[in-house]
């Protein structure tokens, strides 16, 4: 049986890489697309990207001890792909975090405060699951989104696609 600390490395890897398959696809569109409005939580596939870099960024610093008070992407004037690279940046920071923590830490409690001021204590794990979820649930948004564009060939970014690729 896996560990914590192992568990939560794999799936930072395993986020790294479906972002990362997703990013390919993202960076052929060209950039009319990355704008053009559609029915989703967000409006366009570029704010649901940069949707996804805040939140890996805000928990990321949360787990380095850093409450942010606003979103990292307020003010930031980028276009589609520089929207991507942000993110794969934010993933590669979430993963090496993975990397890094011990087990113990991975078991551990966190606090930090939302955005709104608000303390929380919560599992270092639970904290991580909950990023890699989240950004699972906008990647399959970001491949409805393609779809609609007229994307045909996408990747399968399942967690049992990676675990068949890499073990």
């Amino acid at each position: 049986m896996s560990s914590i600390k192992e568990l939560t490395e794999k799936y930072g890897k395993y986020n790294l890489w479906a972002n990362t398959a997703l990013a390919e696809v993202l960076n052929s569109l060209p950039e009319d697309l990355f704008i053009t409005e559609q029915k989703s939580s967000f409006r366009t596939i570029k704010e649901t990207v940069m949707h996804m870099y805040d939140a890996e960024t805000i928990w990321y610093n949360r787990l380095n001890g850093v409450s942010l008070t606003e979103w990292p992407s307020r003010g930031v004037k980028c276009t589609g792909t520089d929207a991507v690279k942000l993110l794969l940046e934010a993933s590669n920071e979430v993963a090496k975090l993975t990397v890094s923590i011990s087990e113990s830490t991975a078991g551990s409690k966190c606090r930090y405060l939302s955005m709104d001021g608000k303390e929380f204590e919560m599992n270092t794990y639970d904290i991580l699951q909950h990023c890699f979820n989240h950004s699972t649930f906008h990647r399959g948004q970001l491949v409805t989104m393609l779809r609609f564009c007229g994307m045909e060939k996408l990747p399968s970014t399942d967690y049992i696609t990676y675990i068949r690729k890499f073990g």
